[in-house]
């Protein structure tokens, strides 16, 4: 086994690997090597058949991974562990770059593009600090957790295109590249910083830099704490220290064609003249006074007729069903694969495609597709939208059966008549029923969810060898992403009516047929590829409030315990901003209580 000691701040921990994987280690953690460190904790990689396990010394023991995915959950791992005992710094989920001394942070949630602006300011001479985590002491000084550069696939492709990121180590992390340019430069030790950056990457939009209040700014950093419980006052103090005392931008960006000239040159016209917050915003207010307007008006959006629904056809013995919002490319790929694989279970099979956004630009062609589809219904529905939509598939349905899947999945070829088989063996069954979630290279699959909250999600993937064999008997899991699953239309026990957007119905509708009397089951031989990647963005709102909401409402409505979820998003988005939608929500169901009767499917009338 090969050892490592990593240390970030004030706290270390000890990282064992086979030899076969130590490379990899050294490329994601080689600048947190410690000599000196004495650890509190140990992680351990374990590996076995090309598989690896990942202890993270702390009770949690994640099985069966493969190498490509191995950093991802070590990462994770050895962050929480330098992490979650800090008391002496304010953990901002940040990046950071360095110039003449000063630091630049760059904080935002994950998808903001932060690792992309970072790889560009190192790109443009700017030493690299960290990606992920910056600690920010009292004295307003930043220390820095430079772990390699992780960056989602459509970014990475441009970021090994820079000339710094010419000829860059790379590994595979999930989706995700690890990369280390061997050219740039690696700063250490703490810095003061000098400026703050709230990035945005938009790729139709036009870049623009806002400057920012003191308070605008606070608020922002306080969704970036990581240890909030940690400290007496949650990291407020130094927070708006910080933000009193450093100049701070909002800015957003479509292409790096954006940033060049504009991002890197402000950098270092505020570092290098060491202006103060208000001299920053008078500046830069005087700049935008001076740009002429090229449109004084935004354009209203453009709303579409709504189609009519498609009539309800007879009695099938399957229904599958896809709720879309402008997804018409996946339906139609997931419709005709559908069509195209699975000739065998047509004749007894309707399709039916709910429009979440029936006045929008895909309605019309979501319509038209009754007129080449046999079986096919078109429902438009814009009163919910997210995770509710799917309980209007069972509504809807004319099948026996209900196989629900989002607007962008393929199942392997042969699958479904092995279900038509199972579920006529089954024809009374109360199960939920999933398969194996198979990945983008069509061999790696995950077979059910483990339950334990990661990154504002209750569950993540997991592999038991059991569901390798697609030929292998059914078996019992915890839970599985929803992005497929099938019942009996008259066992489905519905998602509560006062879910709102999209998150929580995970291991929430799990227990609900668990409750109900049923079994929660993979299928091996049902297997699917889910597109995940959405590089032109989602169309919809996907909020914070409306899924820790949904986790609220669902938990207590099944008399699931909600502290570890509540202590979970403390954690991860800090004390004020969680306490902030724990208890509206709560205020909002005691409001509607008083004005909803005994059943609740009332209220949705």
């Amino acid at each position: 086994m090969k050892r490592f000691v990593l240390a970030f701040h004030d706290q270390s921990v000890e990282l064992r690997c086979p030899s076969c994987v130590a490379s990899d280690m050294e490329t994601v953690f080689r600048d947190c090597l410690s000599c000196s460190a004495k650890p509190k904790r140990s992680i351990i990689i374990g590996g076995k058949d090309d598989l690896y396990s990942v202890d993270d010394g702390a009770g949690e023991v994640v099985n069966g991974l493969a190498r490509g995915d191995l950093a991802t959950f070590v990462m994770e791992a050895v962050i929480r562990a330098l992490i979650e005992d800090i008391v002496t710094g304010v953990a901002l989920h940040a990046g950071a770059v360095r110039w003449n001394g000063k630091a630049v942070l760059v904080a935002g949630p994950s998808g903001s593009g932060k690792s992309s602006m970072i790889a560009w300011l190192m790109d443009r001479g700017f030493e690299y600090l960290t990606d992920e985590v910056a600690a920010l002491d009292s004295g307003g000084m930043l220390d820095c957790m430079p772990r390699g550069l992780v960056v989602k696939p459509g970014a990475a492709e441009k970021i090994v295109c820079l000339p710094a990121f010419a000829g860059a180590l790379s590994i595979q992390s999930g989706s995700h590249a690890i990369l280390r340019p061997a050219t740039a430069k690696f700063g250490t030790g703490s810095s003061p910083c000098g400026l703050i950056i709230f990035p945005t990457f938009d790729s139709s939009a036009t870049m623009s830099v806002t400057p920012l209040t003191a308070a605008q700014a606070a608020m922002k950093l306080v969704e970036c704490n990581l240890n909030a419980r940690n400290l007496p006052d949650g990291g407020f103090r130094a927070i708006t220290a910080l933000s009193r005392n450093t100049p701070a931008v909002a800015l957003t960006f479509g292409s790096f064609e954006d940033l060049d000239g504009a991002a890197d040159v402000l950098a270092r016209i505020v570092l290098d003249s060491g202006l103060g917050p208000e001299e920053c915003r008078r500046f830069l207010s005087s700049l935008s006074a001076q740009a002429p307007a090229a449109q004084t008006e935004l354009p209203a959006a453009q709303s579409f007729a709504i189609p009519a629904p498609t009539p309800k056809g007879p009695p099938k013995k399957l229904t599958i069903g896809m709720a879309t919002y402008d997804d018409y490319d996946g339906a139609y790929f997931s419709l005709q694969a559908l069509r195209l694989y699975h000739p065998e279970i047509l004749a007894d099979t309707e399709f039916l495609v709910i429009d979440n956004h029936p006045d929008g630009p895909c309605s019309a062609a979501l319509k038209d597709l009754e007129g080449a589809i046999p079986n096919y219904r078109y429902v438009p529905h814009d009163r919910w939208q997210g995770t509710m939509v799917r309980h209007l598939i069972f509504e809807e349905a004319a099948g026996e059966f209900v196989l629900c899947i989002d607007s962008h999945v393929f199942i392997v070829p042969g699958a479904l008549k092995r279900l038509f088989d199972y579920l006529g063996e089954h024809p009374d069954t109360n199960d939920l029923l999933q398969g194996p979630l198979l990945y983008d290279d069509l061999e790696s699959v995950s077979t059910h969810f483990s339950p334990a909250w990661r990154s504002g999600m209750y569950g993540y993937w997991g592999l038991d060898d059991r569901g390798r064999d697609p030929d292998a008997p059914p078996f019992d899991i915890p839970m599985q992403g929803a992005g497929l699953f099938a019942c009996r239309r008259a066992a489905w026990p519905g998602f509560n009516p006062l879910f709102r957007g999209f998150g929580g119905e995970e291991g929430y509708i799990h227990e609900k047929f668990r409750q109900n009397g049923g079994r929660t089951l993979c299928l091996p031989f049902l297997r699917w590829v889910h597109r995940f990647q959405r590089p032109l963005g989602v169309p919809y709102r996907n909020s914070w409030e409306d899924r820790i909401r949904n986790y609220l409402i669902g938990f207590e409505e099944l008399g699931i315990p909600t502290t570890e979820m509540e202590t979970h998003f403390r954690e991860l988005l800090g004390e004020t901003v969680a306490n902030s939608i724990l208890e509206g929500v709560r205020l909002e169901l005691a409001e509607s209580s008083r004005h909803r009767g005994p059943d609740q499917r009332a209220f949705l009338q």
